[in-house]
């Protein structure tokens, strides 16, 4: 053997002996916790990988690996994938989380079902019988992660009761007592938890009758045909509702009380019902004194003395929500004048290590909401708006501290920017989301309506989403959506200076529309 030979031969053992210490995978131990609304899971520990599924927020999975920056989980039985790890909070797992929760739970159903996670979703491991005893490990979102007879799994909150507590049940939300109510909408979806990614359990129609369990942050667990299950809030009509007056018009004798119309050709019926037949479509701006109320619908005297019924939640009965019961000052100065001395704080989705969802070609939603948000705030600035931006550049910001500064500004409008993504790589589109029907509803309508014009990508409409910085909020806010990163050609769009141009005049437009009511 030539001493060249033995020189390559010693130079391979050495590189190969050096190579694990460079992102090599290693094995870990633990749970991750989904901590972002959506996570792309990709075949690999890179951005070059292929998706193959998507993890929403508060989803639970164990971690099999890391790499560098990605963890291996374990999605179900013989399917794993990849995220990157600063979109996941870990948790020890096992007996320390055991320990963390402890106590013990008794079944109250005959044929309780262990799940391999939170949700109806999930694949069913177990029976946990009436009587039952077991150990109870972690809670999520009405669900309760128990060990019994080596199986561990989860199982629904309301069909276990805490031994240290006597019969009440293992609950998240905060017990408010039986009440009833009655279903105001055509259909009700009914979800096995109090949340829209959930599984819908049941639908029930208008006027069904529903015994109201509890209330958690716009949702209520209600019991109806033998059947308890999770529906919004406001689709559901309360006893108590119907017989007092959201403005306090207990008789009908108090019309100094008027409704101010948000939206033009907006529906008076002949009754409390969006079944009822029109009697009017009112003129945006148009007011009529309030004679009486039914649940959330407001009775209004017409010109010709005959009165019909307005929806509450279309409506305002003040300037600024303030019940002095005067009308709203008429706006003769047009265009941007609205926009003039209000505060409105725009809030940048994301951040520093939260970079939010990770586009099709691997850009980060972070740096652009950002640019979207500074360009808006040039724009209101030069309106005449009092403009706060929540994040000036890449930082974290914690949800609770966006909430904050909308408080501390007593801001006339928030305005949340984000950008979308899904696993099918095919849909699109902007939506507008807001938590409060009577708080929120009328910002993101009047916001989504005007960028719709503009914008050349799908709408997606307004919804109603149940996101912190809109639940916790207690001044007028919205959470736009404003297109799908994971879809190729809208992500290309998105990242057009056309794009952003046009997005951001019609925010702008929006919220003179707005503050013109």
């Amino acid at each position: 053997m030539s001493k060249r030979t033995l020189v390559l031969i010693l130079c391979g053992v050495i590189i190969t002996a050096l190579l694990p210490s460079f992102h090599t995978a290693v094995a870990a131990e633990g749970e991750a916790v989904i901590a972002t609304d959506k996570i792309n899971v990709r075949g690999g520990p890179g951005l070059s990988y292929e998706i193959k599924a998507e993890v929403k927020k508060g989803e639970r999975y164990p971690i099999l690996k890391e790499e560098g920056d990605w963890v291996q989980l374990q999605l179900s039985p013989g399917k794993t994938g990849w995220v990157v790890s600063w979109l996941i909070t870990k948790t020890a797992g096992g007996a320390d989380n055991a320990s963390a929760k402890s106590g013990t739970v008794t079944s109250t159903d005959p044929d309780l079902r262990i799940r391999k996670g939170p949700g109806t979703s999930y694949e069913v491991i177990g029976k946990f019988p009436q009587g039952a005893h077991a150990s109870m490990l972690d809670k999520n979102s009405g669900w309760v992660n128990i060990s019994y007879q080596g199986t561990t799994g989860w199982v629904s909150s309301e069909y276990v009761t805490a031994d240290s507590g006597g019969s009440d049940t293992i609950a998240n939300s905060s017990q408010s007592g039986s009440k009833n109510g009655t279903v105001g909408v055509s259909s009700l979806n009914v979800r096995s938890a109090a949340s829209h990614d959930s599984a819908i359990m049941t639908k029930l129609s208008r006027g069904t009758k529903v015994s109201i369990l509890s209330e958690d942050h716009g949702w209520l667990k209600i019991e109806a045909n033998g059947q308890r299950g999770w529906a919004a809030s406001h689709y559901i009509i309360k006893d108590s509702d119907s017989s007092d007056s959201a403005s306090g018009l207990g008789d009908g004798s108090d019309t100094s009380k008027k409704a101010y119309i948000v939206y033009g050709g907006t529906n008076l019926r002949s009754s409390a019902s969006t079944s009822a037949s029109i009697v009017k479509r009112a003129d945006k701006g148009a007011a009529y004194p309030i004679v009486g109320s039914s649940g959330k619908w407001y009775e209004v005297r017409l010109e010709n003395g005959q009165t019909a019924y307005v929806a509450n939640w279309v409506v305002q009965t003040s300037k600024s929500g303030e019940e002095t019961g005067e009308a709203p000052s008429p706006n003769t100065s047009g265009g941007s004048g609205s926009l003039k001395n209000k505060t409105i704080v725009v809030d940048p989705g994301h951040g520093g290590k939260d970079s939010g969802t990770i586009g099709y070609s691997g850009k980060f939603e972070k740096n652009v909401t950002i640019k979207t948000a500074k360009l808006l705030a040039g724009k209101l600035r030069a309106a005449g708006a009092n403009v706060y931006i929540t994040r000036q550049d890449d930082t974290f910001i914690s949800l609770q501290a966006r909430v904050s500064t909308s408080h501390y500004r007593i801001a006339d409008a928030f305005i949340s920017i984000h950008y979308d993504s899904y696993a099918d790589t095919s849909t699109r589109g902007s939506t507008a989301y807001y938590y409060s029907p009577s708080k929120d509803r009328q910002l993101a309508s009047d916001v989504h309506s005007e960028v719709v014009k503009r914008s050349p990508i799908p709408d997606r409409g307004v919804l109603f989403g149940d996101y912190y910085v809109l639940r916790e909020n207690k001044r007028p806010a919205m959470l736009y959506e404003l297109g799908y990163l994971s879809q190729p050609q809208e992500e290309t769009i998105i990242h057009s200076g056309s794009y952003q141009e046009k997005v951001t005049d019609g925010i702008e437009s929006g919220l003179e529309h707005y503050f013109q009511s």
